[in-house]
């Protein structure tokens, strides 16, 4: 399984305008009360776990990117704590700009949202809450994937190459350089064209010109998109999570730069394909807590039970993706611990946060000019 590929969350470029803001497909829904939520003992805080019945009469209201994951989610994480905390556990689509005229006004009927990690970090302070720490058991996330003040890790994927084995399968790539060599690896490339840019798109490209991604300049920026550019005609574009795995399935290109659960679709659909875990991006979604939450303590207690070891097992069976809990033994079958990226960790390139949020403009207008062919 693997995430609506409608709705799939990043840096996005509002075409044919001025404005450059961070956007998701999403529909209004949510609720709650003006009245001030009481303050509870719930103990010191473990991980997958929330006293009986603790929250009993309160409504809280989860704003995620839809679709399979979403229901995964629910499923493994939001319907036990409702089950074991008592509370209700409604459910919403994210949508940035609706997150942001909540906020603005003052009247937030969100309580947790499912965004990227450079969402939180961007809008930190403004849009999100600081995450109470103490309230929180962190003791088994994942080392690096704490990356801000306002997030807590919900998943863990990559973007990754994904190659024809067909092709390639006595020769694979093993390098980001690989992936620009049609010389050596010949065929058609099919890399992100989509509204929503993931700024690892970039950093794989100055990965493959040998650059290291935790020193980067603004100058580096439209560098890594003339190495896409000359390409030329063995490069294809793909415009949501599904055409890519698409088109690998087809065998219209020989290798994509791809989303790792799409990379496991096309795999689990019987396409000829293998990822190639040699300097592969780490991706990191984030629990947000929107500024001006009503129950902010209740929030954190579902994001401390959504971080269990049991909780984050069942999400990566729904959901294929990997969970944020270095206890969490998930049941996978071969074909997804091919592609599940918590067992490549020490081959991953994390991303330079703190340089996408200050270099957001000019990334957002390199990217523009690339998603339109411009």
């Amino acid at each position: 399984m693997m995430k609506n590929s409608k709705a799939r969350r990043g840096l996005a470029v509002v075409a044919g305008t001025a404005a450059l803001a961070l956007t998701l497909i999403g529909c209004s829904g949510g609720g709650g009360s003006s009245e001030p939520a009481p303050e509870r003992d719930l103990g010191k805080p473990v991980a997958g776990e929330v006293k009986k019945d603790a929250l009993k009469g309160v409504t809280l209201t989860f704003a995620g990117s839809g679709g399979i994951f979403q229901e995964g989610q629910q499923k493994a994480l939001w319907d036990p704590f409702a089950k074991e905390s008592g509370a209700t556990f409604n459910q919403d689509a994210f949508d940035a700009g609706k997150l942001k005229a909540m906020v603005d006004s003052g009247n937030v009927s969100w309580d947790i949202v499912n965004t990227t990690q450079f969402d939180t970090a961007r809008g930190c302070g403004t849009l999100y809450e600081e995450i109470d720490m103490s309230q929180i058991d962190t003791s088994k996330v994942p080392e690096g994937t704490i990356t801000d003040k306002c997030m807590v890790p919900q998943i863990m994927y990559g973007l990754v190459v994904v190659y024809n084995t067909d092709k390639f399968g006595d020769n694979p790539p093993k390098s980001a350089a690989d992936f620009f060599d049609t010389k050596k690896f010949p065929g058609k490339r099919t890399v992100s064209q989509s509204t929503y840019v993931d700024p690892q798109t970039v950093e794989f490209a100055l990965t493959a010109q040998g650059k290291d991604v935790k020193d980067l300049k603004p100058e580096d920026i439209p560098g890594a998109f003339d190495m896409y550019k000359k390409l030329g005609n063995n490069v294809i574009g793909w415009t949501t999570g599904a055409q890519a795995q698409q088109q690998l399935e087809s065998g219209e290109a020989v290798m994509g730069l791809v989303w790792s659960g799409r990379g496991y679709g096309a795999a689990a659909a019987g396409a000829p394909v293998a990822p190639m875990w040699d300097q592969w991006m780490i991706m990191v979604d984030s629990n947000g807590v929107p500024k001006g939450v009503k129950d902010k303590q209740a929030a954190m207690a579902a994001i401390n039970y959504s971080i269990g070891a049991d909780q984050q097992a069942k999400m990566t069976e729904l959901t294929s993706y990997g969970g944020v809990n270095t206890d969490s033994k998930p049941k996978l079958d071969d074909t997804l611990k091919e592609f599940m990226t918590t067992e490549h960790l020490d081959t991953g390139i994390a991303p330079n946060v703190d340089f996408w949020v200050k270099n957001y403009d000019a990334l957002a207008a390199a990217w523009a000019g690339w998603a339109t062919g411009n």
